[in-house]
């Protein structure tokens, strides 16, 4: 009895070893890490600053520097000065006592009046009663005694109010206390006011203490 073989195929052994690489899975994980690699790569040189700017999908970060501009404000302080203004003070000074020579226009005239010593106690001071003999001197702008008639008016004041006045016929003539002239303690002021015939005029004011 003729017995045959069924034709059973045998497999190649370098077949078998070969044919992975071509299964239709490692193609498609193949393919995909190739476009992985291939789009890190290209992230990589873009931002690298290798590929041109057209093509280049990860251009390089541009740092940006923010400037601070200061701006300096100048403020002006005005400054406010503010002015006390004081009653005047009357000044005692020593009547009698030299005093600097006057520039006078004309028509002016340069008077000093001169006190006397009796019952001078301190520098423009005078004890209580006392009867100081007084007396004016007037210069005209020529530094001389007026050449015309001079006449002076006397005003002896204790604070505002007035003690004595006597007009004279003569710059030459002495103004003489009363007895009761000086009797109250305080500041005085005495005043001689001289015209001339000519015209020319002066004032002077001393003023000076009683104790």
């Amino acid at each position: 009895m003729h017995q045959s073989k069924s034709d059973t195929p045998v497999d190649d052994p370098d077949k078998k070893q070969y044919a992975w690489h071509r299964h239709p899975a490692f193609i498609t994980i193949l393919s995909a890490a190739c476009t992985l690699v291939g789009g890190v790569l290209t992230v990589v040189l873009g931002q690298a600053d290798v590929l041109p700017a057209a093509i280049n999908p990860a251009p390089p970060q541009t740092t940006v520097l923010s400037t601070t501009t200061a701006t300096a404000t100048t403020t002006a302080t005005s400054t406010v000065t503010e002015t006390v203004t004081e009653a005047p003070t009357a000044q005692i000074t020593d009547p009698g006592s030299s005093s600097t020579p006057q520039t006078l226009s004309p028509g002016t005239l340069a008077i000093t009046i001169q006190m006397g010593s009796y019952g001078k106690i301190g520098p423009g001071e005078y004890r209580a009663g006392a009867l100081p003999t007084t007396r004016a001197q007037v210069l005209d702008e020529t530094g001389h005694y007026p050449a015309t008639g001079c006449y002076p008016t006397w005003v002896l004041k204790r604070g505002s109010g007035v003690i004595k006045t006597v007009r004279s016929g003569s710059c030459g003539d002495s103004f003489t206390m009363s007895s009761d002239s000086l009797q109250v303690r305080g500041v005085y002021h005495l005043t001689v006011s001289v015209v001339t015939e000519a015209g020319a005029k002066g004032t002077k004011t001393e003023d000076f203490k009683v104790s």
